[in-house]
């Protein structure tokens, strides 16, 4: 799980470097708006995440909640530096603030979840996992960042069971996955 995870860490990360050079312009508008849409499309996405694992029992396990609190964070205090050393104005700031608050606290949401968690993972939790892998993969076609939590969910279906189905599932997405993912880096840096 540590190789996973450490994959999902770097992938993570990597995708959250692409729009940093859009954060340079000059109208502070633009940047609180990129800011904004950046930082929410992560968390709304980041509660579909949330409401999956919890529904399949994957919260039972309170070092799967760390562990995905943890990564959740990751974007949230990124975006803190950012807000604090690109924008100039103290309205720029305030406003980004709050969205960087409202951020944390849905990125904390897995570790409440995981005190209500009475559900222990059925047979068919890493399945659905996987179908959901999928589906996130097909939403990359349209919105590439996506690809990085088919990723995630791969990751974490694929070290949730033995099954060959499962398995043969996972690993297909991933492949898909990681190389649209690569697709789509491959083309910001040749257009930028």
């Amino acid at each position: 799980m540590n190789h996973s995870s450490s994959l999902y860490k770097a992938a993570l990360f990597s995708a959250l470097l692409a729009p940093f050079p859009a954060f340079s312009m000059a109208n502070d508008t633009t940047n609180i708006l990129l800011l904004a849409i950046t930082l929410g499309g992560f968390s709304l996405i980041n509660l579909l995440l949330n409401a999956l694992f919890y529904f399949t029992g994957k919260y039972h396990s309170r070092n799967f909640a760390k562990m995905h609190t943890l990564i959740a964070t990751i974007p949230a205090i990124i975006a803190l530096f950012v807000a604090l050393i690109y924008f100039d104005t103290a309205g720029a700031i305030s406003m980004n603030i709050g969205v960087i608050i409202v951020s944390i606290g849905l990125s904390l949401l897995p570790l409440q979840l995981n005190l209500h968690a009475n559900k222990a993972p059925t047979k068919n939790s890493a399945l659905i996992i996987a179908l959901a892998a999928i589906a996130l993969v097909l939403c990359a076609y349209y919105i590439a960042p996506i690809a990085i939590f088919a990723i995630a969910c791969a990751h974490v279906a694929l070290v949730s069971q033995a099954d060959i189905k499962v398995k043969f599932i996972s690993l297909a997405t991933l492949a898909i996955a990681y190389s649209y993912l690569g697709y789509w880096a491959y083309n910001i840096v040749q257009f930028s």
